[in-house]
């Protein structure tokens, strides 16, 4: 860990890492429980099934709530107040989903627990950050490694509640219990305080807000294309290639493990490239991932080999956004970390429900094929980020 001023006991410092991986695991697990559990979910509470793309517009609508009003609070020390509490809240709001039974209460478990996973999900990648500052691309691939590895065990639990004769509801509560027991560690934890608190790196500098535009812009074409291909991929499989429920589940869950894989390659690959050079050959490989997973449709092999493409490009891209937003303001590192996941979230609140009313007008294939738009997208923000880039590697020796 970098030195700093505002160090606590050290078994407790420690104890805050910990809870910051477990709370970006949660946050994979719950989110990816999502996707997988629409048939079921519209099934219950009465809707179509293109309809329920609605519950990803809520879920982000709650979270971009969330974010923006913690966003002035993360780089002091009320974040730590606030990750506890959210994580506390999300262990209720999965067990509401469990037990809705109208639209209505399904819609606004969902947002409640939109609301309070990203009160508890944003803080830790500041901490990671403040903690790690020199490193703070290769720790936050690191981090989210524990968010690839959640997203790819929330599949799974469906899939086991479908194989023991249950449903997507026992796997919502169990995912629930866990969350509160991540609230119990941030209790007994107590983070650093943070860099705008302690008053270090206030003559760094920074750049203009209108220089981080593309990177907001990056951030919110991402995670809404991330979600809406993982949160769709199950029905995919199951339209475009006659999956049965199981084999689906177990696709997506392949797609969030080979995120997993990508961003524990990004972690080596840091030490060699700069963030624009990963971002971009990331954003390149997604993109050469999904037109293998349109071929899958005709020839199955090619479905599951797209599934590991994709993933793996996609794997480092958020977390390297968070860390690029960290090395170009470092004082404000809590700030713009909150207003990139909320970037991310505004685009997750679009993508996924447009992505689902492209699949209800003109098929599952097309719908998949469409989300090579918002890479092409990506790549103009990308060349307009290249010059802050080089602006912050000089800075920071990246």
């Amino acid at each position: 860990m970098d030195a700093q001023a505002g160090y606590p006991s050290r078994w407790r410092l420690q104890l805050a890492v910990v809870a910051s991986f477990a709370t970006l695991f949660m946050l994979g697990v719950a989110t990816s429980l999502l996707g997988p559990s629409l048939p079921g979910l519209a099934g219950r509470v009465r809707i179509a099934l293109p309809q329920a793309g609605l519950f990803f517009t809520l879920l982000s609508l709650g979270s971009v709530v969330a974010t923006l009003l913690v966003a002035r609070w993360m780089d002091r020390p009320l974040r730590h107040a606030l990750v506890t509490a959210g994580a506390l809240l999300a262990g209720c709001a999965l067990a509401l989903v469990a037990a809705s039974r109208t639209f209505a209460q399904a819609g606004a478990a969902v947002a409640l627990m939109g609301l309070a996973m990203s009160t508890a999900g944003t803080a830790p990648n500041a901490i990671i950050a403040d903690l790690y500052r020199q490193r703070a691309g290769q720790m936050l691939n690191a981090l989210h490694l524990g968010s690839g590895a959640g997203s790819f065990v929330g599949p799974i639990l469906i899939a086991a509640s479908i194989r023991l004769g249950g449903g997507y509801a026992e796997a919502f509560r169990l995912a629930g219990a866990l969350y509160l027991l991540v609230g119990l560690l941030w209790i007994f934890s107590r983070p650093p305080r943070p860099l705008g608190a302690t008053g270090a790196d206030k003559a760094s500098g920074g750049p203009s807000p209108a220089a981080l535009i593309p990177l907001f812009l990056f951030a919110a074409l991402y995670l809404g294309t991330e979600q809406a291909l993982g949160g769709w991929l199950f029905t995919y499989g199951r339209q475009s290639a006659a999956l049965d429920a199981s084999a689906a589940s177990l696709l997506t869950a392949l797609f969030w493990l080979s995120m997993v894989a990508g961003r524990l390659a990004a972690i080596g690959i840091l030490g060699r490239v700069g963030n624009l050079v990963l971002l971009l050959g990331g954003v390149l490989l997604g993109a050469a991932g999904i037109v293998v997973l349109v071929l899958g449709s005709r020839f199955l092999p090619l479905l599951w080999l797209g599934t590991i493409v994709t993933g793996f490009g996609f794997g480092p891209l958020f977390p390297t956004t968070l860390a690029l937003g960290a090395q170009l303001a470092p004082a404000r590192a809590g700030a713009v970390s909150s207003l990139v996941v909320a970037s991310g979230l505004i685009g997750v609140m679009v993508l996924p429900y447009a992505s689902g009313g492209v699949m209800a007008r003109v098929g599952v294939v097309e719908s998949m094929a469409s989300l090579v738009v918002p890479l092409v997208a990506m790549l103009f923000c990308l060349r307009r980020l290249g010059r802050p880039d080089k602006q912050v590697k000089s800075r920071v020796g990246n």
